[in-house]
């Protein structure tokens, strides 16, 4: 590459054709399993009011003081490019009436696509991503959210990952937050001389942030802390202790973790997360939670509600260390010709072709080459069927055909012929 050459932004990533596979392969599984659980998809902007995300996710998140990437539109309104999907999904169902028309609708919902984060570039973790997330509204029982956990895990296993682990938690209600924020807030002001200037200031603004830190300096100290669960009204308790009879039950393994608090100030009980430890410090895949009090929040009715979000990058680096049998076309028949430039016969026959074998790719070769680079060219992709295309065809609208079984030499056949050994051989 040349030095003075424009390249991408810092944490923005190309994809390319060598990795788009493993992005297919993960997509075709998340769509198809959102199929049969009957969830429906939503397609929504990149770009939102930035006044949606501060109201919803909180202004004294990380997301939004520093990783939102928010601009002034020429109407002078402050936008953003959208940091997360579930804000945006909920401004579209209160926007559309999805959710609440004359009295409570069930809905779930399925979202896919690109989200925005100025933050730190690492493996695995960008400044653009893409995220796949699940939202269920107006459920309020432990089902909703056991079918979610069971959703997926479902993704997971047909993904192939074995070391993904479900780590779960209960925040309580909007009381119990507060009543354990306090707690937290009291053990850390003991010791604060321990406490690094981010630490001070995530205490004195989202104390429960610090229960997830990956900081050696508290990483002891955390497990001193008593447990939210030790803390939850009696309502509650008893909701969570549900949802794990359930996993018991039907043998779904799980580890109970303290530090599972979801960075978002709209999380309320039931809270998870798949980890896998291979990733570093970065380690959550998926995550998720209920937010009963988003959408009345964020302008619409008393709606419950529950949803997670699975980081792709992030699973596509565990993927390309299994061993997966893609599910691609991996039969490609190169069409080489040797007519001149006022002809077309060659194009009019792949396209017919096409047409006739959508399962098949036909790749045509630069006819303005010689007929030896374009035999190299075409033995790349395909050594044991090839199509030529010369001005003898043209006369009798017959087609060359080179195949190994007949060790590549020129075989005329009329355009039935062809059709017919096509048929045989790839029908």
């Amino acid at each position: 590459m040349k030095t003075n050459a424009i390249q991408s932004i810092k944490g923005f990533k190309d994809i390319l054709p060598s990795e788009i596979k493993y992005y297919k392969y993960i997509e075709k599984i998340i769509f198809d399993i959102s199929n049969q659980y009957a969830i429906n998809e939503l397609r929504l902007p990149f770009i939102e009011k930035s006044e949606l995300f501060m109201k919803s996710i909180g202004d004294n998140t990380d997301i939004v003081n520093k990783e939102m990437y928010n601009f002034i539109d020429k109407n002078g309104e402050s936008i953003c490019l959208r940091p997360e999907g579930t804000a945006s999904v909920v401004r579209s169902v209160i926007e559309h009436n999805l959710v609440y028309d004359r009295g409570l609708k069930k809905q779930k919902y399925m979202y896919y696509g690109p989200m925005f984060r100025h933050e730190k570039p690492q493996k695995g973790r960008y400044r653009q991503f893409n995220q796949f997330g699940i939202e269920y509204f107006g459920f309020s029982d432990t089902n909703s959210d056991l079918e979610l956990i069971i959703l997926g895990g479902h993704v997971f296993d047909k993904l192939g990952l074995k070391n993904i682990k479900l780590h779960i938690n209960s925040l309580g209600d909007k009381n119990d937050k507060k009543k354990y924020a306090g707690i937290v807030t009291k053990f850390f002001t003991s010791i604060k001389s321990k406490l690094d200037d981010y630490q001070l200031n995530t205490l004195n603004k989202n104390p429960l942030r610090l229960l997830d830190s990956k900081k050696d300096n508290i990483k002891d100290i955390l497990e001193q802390i008593p447990t939210m669960t030790d803390t939850l009204s009696n309502e509650s308790k008893t909701r969570f202790n549900i949802l794990l009879d359930k996993l018991d039950a039907i043998g779904i393994d799980y580890i109970l973790d303290n530090s599972i608090v979801r960075g978002l100030d709209y999380y309320n009980d039931t809270v998870f997360e798949w980890r896998d430890m291979s990733l570093g410090s970065q380690n959550a895949v998926c995550a998720g939670g209920r937010y009963d009090s988003l959408v009345q929040n964020t302008g619409g009715n008393d709606v419950p509600a529950i949803g997670f979000a699975m980081g792709i990058e992030r699973i596509v680096e565990l993927i390309k260390n299994i061993d997966i049998s893609f599910d691609e076309q991996q039969f490609v028949i190169p069409i080489i010709s040797t007519l001149a430039e006022t002809e077309s016969y060659g194009v009019e026959l792949a396209t017919s072709l096409r047409h006739r074998y959508p399962y098949l790719s036909f790749y045509a070769t630069d006819s303005s080459a010689s007929l030896s680079s374009q035999t190299k060219s075409a033995l790349k992709i395909n050594d044991t069927f090839i199509i030529l295309i010369t001005n003898e065809n043209i006369k009798d609208k017959s087609i060359t055909v080179r195949m190994k079984e007949n060790k590549m030499n020129d075989t005329i056949l009329t355009n039935d012929e062809l059709i017919k050994l096509m048929d045989k051989s790839y029908g």
